[in-house]
């Protein structure tokens, strides 16, 4: 696999500030430090500023999110097992950063929305690409659409508990949760 380009490190070094420190509170100066690019290349690689890169880091957070189920729904058969595997990465992940992370949107969301047109737009089209991409996989289901809100819902909402408290255990009763919802 190549190097990463310069652009590429900044857009995944935002990403990751932006989800455990929070848009306003990272600043270029550190984002340059954290990706170790020159400090020219911001302006070059984003010459719409700061709210560019957001943007860019939203894009980036979600087509993770997408791979992550698109690889739950190909590797299990049975939507359960696939949700639990999914939240289980979840889980995973959380507590391989030390849980400072989480949903790689959900930070600058909440930060954000009301006060960025783009970064509000960015992480809208974000979700609904993940409604959109789990109503796809659960077609076989009663109402895919509401199903796909409420493993949305109660992924988001685990995902914060278990951060707070340091712990998997959220995203493990989210996940029975879901599945419970799926075997009515």
């Amino acid at each position: 696999m190549p190097d990463p380009t310069t652009r590429d490190r900044m857009v995944t070094t935002a990403m990751q500030l932006f989800r455990r420190e929070g848009y306003p509170a990272t600043s270029w100066r550190r984002l340059i430090e954290a990706a170790g690019t020159p400090w020219g290349s911001a302006y070059h690689h984003f010459p719409g500023g700061k709210e560019e890169l957001g943007v860019a880091a939203i894009e980036l957070g979600s087509q993770i999110v997408q791979k992550t189920v698109r690889r739950a729904f190909e590797k299990h058969e049975r939507t359960e097992d696939a949700i639990r595997w999914w939240f289980g990465k979840a889980a995973q992940s959380l507590a391989e950063d030390d849980y400072r992370g989480g949903c790689p949107l959900a930070t600058i969301t909440l930060e954000m929305a009301h006060a960025s047109d783009k970064l509000t737009e960015a992480a809208r089209q974000a979700f609904a690409s993940w409604h959109e991409l789990l109503v796809k996989n659960l077609q076989s289901h009663e109402d895919p659409e509401d199903l796909a809100i409420a493993i949305m819902n109660n992924l988001e909402g685990a995902l914060l508990l278990s951060r707070i408290h340091r712990s998997p255990d959220a995203l493990n009763r989210a996940a029975e949760h879901v599945v419970a919802i799926i075997q009515r």
